[in-house]
């Protein structure tokens, strides 16, 4: 079957790209900068490529039960992905999102409004939710186990839904994170097929927090 020679054809890609070096579980000799102000994003070159977003803030939930990269320098990284246009916007969205934002970004806060559009649950009885100490989070006892806010905990225990949303991505002047560091590591200017085997194979050393391989919300 002609099937079978292309089958063997990938097996000699894999083999030539097996040797291909990534960054190493620390990041290092990879680029990064701190962000305190929009204007920090600007110090990250144009173009696409694949970042990690590190904080020194406690993250208590999982979207996933994979292991996790071991932490690094007082923080852990909490997500890494790829943006093959723009890394700048896409960090922009994760880090100084509006609230009502309906683009995907970094779940760490509560939405404290009536979801109507495309959130990730942070508390439901059913369906694909995210893990606190290992369990899945299906009620509010345990959604208030994360690191949350007054605001949201007042929220929370205000409101009998049965069901309690991410916003999507976070501000970081916001009161709950504004003590807290958010560090960008990144690699801007790759063609699409490296970073893509960055991205996977990076993830070999721990899935970070804030990732699902999973679809659905």
């Amino acid at each position: 079957m002609a099937n079978n020679y292309w089958l063997e054809q990938e097996k000699v890609f894999l083999k030539a790209i097996s040797g291909v070096e990534i960054p190493n579980e620390k990041l290092e000799n990879v680029d990064s900068i701190l962000i305190k102000s929009i204007a920090d994003i600007n110090s990250i070159p144009s173009g696409g490529g694949c970042y990690w977003i590190w904080t020194n803030e406690p993250v208590k939930h999982s979207l996933h039960k994979h292991n996790t990269p071991k932490l690094l320098n007082g923080g852990e990284i909490i997500y890494n992905g790829i943006a093959k246009d723009d890394v700048k916007g896409r960090i922009f969205h994760h880090l100084f999102g509006f609230e009502d934002a309906t683009w995907s970004g970094i779940s760490l806060d509560i939405y404290t409004k009536n979801s109507v559009s495309h959130r990730k649950k942070a508390c439901s009885p059913l369906g694909k939710v995210p893990y606190t100490n290992n369990k899945p989070i299906r009620n509010k006892t345990q959604l208030l186990e994360l690191n949350l806010f007054d605001y949201e905990k007042d929220f929370i225990q205000m409101n009998n839904f049965d069901v309690f949303y991410f916003r999507n991505g976070i501000n970081i002047a916001d009161r709950k994170h504004i003590d807290n560091d958010f560090q960008i590591y990144f690699i801007i200017g790759l063609t699409s097929l490296y970073l893509e085997h960055i991205e996977k194979q990076w993830r070999e050393f721990g899935l970070p927090k804030l990732c699902s391989y999973s679809l659905g919300r």
